[in-house]
């Protein structure tokens, strides 16, 4: 029997369902993670593996396993959080047919379960890598409050050598390669008059700092038409502008002094957050030019596009035991939403991809995960750690 053959059949399902299962019963939205912290903690010290417990605030911990390789080829991470968005309509935990519901199983509880089951048929069977495989776990990914203190810390501690990897699959997602991701920001665009607030009855209607609004509201419009008829990347699409936020004026006849449009801008690998600001900087000014208002331009959360070449040794891995798991290629994904890897690429400087159980209900009323893929997933990283890593004599 094959090495490959050894560590599928080692793929516990049953033993899978049973550590998810602990996972999602517990609530753990982002800066109260500190019991699922503990949980996992102990599940990887069950499977016999040291742990460090990186605290990244007093309770919270990132936590690092290492299944030492022999020392002679490439260390691969398998990386997720244990954090969750709050659990708005309280949906229980509960299990129906293939399906485990509950706040945090697909996003992402399931493919941390799945690691655990990796990690067990390596270990049970024996098979030694060439490199080493690292699990880790990181909290305050989800909520904005955060920060992502802890994605930011593995980018500490992996530049500094506290863990380590050539490679990541972060274990979210949909079970596709998820090769690219867009670059996003929040912007605000403010506009403001130097005339102060003025009766309108006084002040024509061409004068009024508020019909700028729509002048600029128009050129918004016409960017995205730019935009859509633009460079179209072959995965993620067209690059987008959206606004979810405009205001202006504080009173039903008096001019404003300040207005404001906030929204998104996410754009394809090739620009930087840097270039994109300006862009939209320059956009506004062009619309206000001869109405005496000052503009300026601010951005936040923002994060820069990354995309890993479809040649590189990982994906060739993950590709490869895709293949094996489930008998069809794999599809290949682009998002214009930003993830971890995002983080990861620019920070730590380290190629990344997306693999996961599935994406489809993550953040939804009512969330779940496939059993099935949950487990397909746990092979998926076992053969690409054996692909990649590569298997010592």
């Amino acid at each position: 029997m094959t090495n490959e053959q050894q560590v599928l059949n080692a793929i516990d399902a049953a033993w899978i369902v049973d550590q998810a299962e602990r996972l999602i019963r517990i609530p753990s939205v982002t800066l109260q993670e500190q019991e699922v912290c503990r949980c996992y903690e102990r599940q990887l010290r069950d499977l016999g593996l040291d742990v460090d417990v990186r605290e990244v605030t007093p309770g919270r911990p990132n936590l690092y396993a290492r299944i030492p390789g022999a020392g002679d080829g490439p260390t691969l991470m398998l990386n997720g959080h244990l954090d969750t968005i709050p659990n708005q309509n309280d949906q229980p935990f509960y299990r129906d047919g293939d399906l485990l519901y509950g706040r945090g199983s697909t996003d992402m509880k399931g493919g941390m379960a799945a690691i655990l089951g990796t990690a067990r048929a390596l270990l049970s069977c024996g098979v030694r890598l060439k490199g080493d495989l690292w699990l880790t776990a990181v909290v305050g990914h989800e909520e904005p409050q955060a920060e992502k203190d802890g994605p930011c810390a593995l980018i500490e501690d992996i530049n500094s050598e506290r863990t380590s990897g050539d490679r990541i699959i972060i274990v979210e997602g949909p079970d596709a390669l998820w090769v690219m991701s867009m670059g996003s920001m929040v912007f605000t665009i403010s506009l403001e008059s130097d005339r102060g607030g003025l009766h309108t009855q006084y002040v024509p209607f061409s004068e009024n700092p508020i019909r700028y609004v729509g002048d600029l509201l128009g050129r918004i419009n016409r960017f995205q038409q730019e935009l859509d008829d633009g460079q179209i990347h072959p995965l993620a699409g067209a690059e987008r502008i959206d606004l979810g936020i405009v205001r202006a004026g504080d009173y039903f006849n008096r001019t404003p002094q300040h207005c404001a449009f906030t929204g998104t801008r996410r754009w394809s690998p090739g620009k930087t957050a840097a270039d994109v600001l300006a862009e939209l900087k320059s956009l506004a000014v062009e619309v206000v030019a001869g109405g005496g208002l000052a503009v300026q331009v601010s951005m936040e959360h923002e994060r820069e596009p990354f995309e890993t070449p479809l040649d590189d040794p990982l994906i060739e891995a993950v590709a490869s035991a895709h293949r094996q798991v489930t008998t069809a290629e794999p599809e290949l994904v682009g998002k214009r939403i930003v993830g971890d890897a995002n983080l990861y690429v620019h920070g730590a400087g380290v190629p990344t991809i997306y693999y996961g159980p599935s994406n489809e209900t993550a953040h939804a009323d009512v969330e779940n995960v496939s059993i099935t893929r949950m487990v397909s997933s746990a092979k998926v990283y076992a053969l690409s750690a054996l692909g990649y890593c590569g298997i010592a004599d």
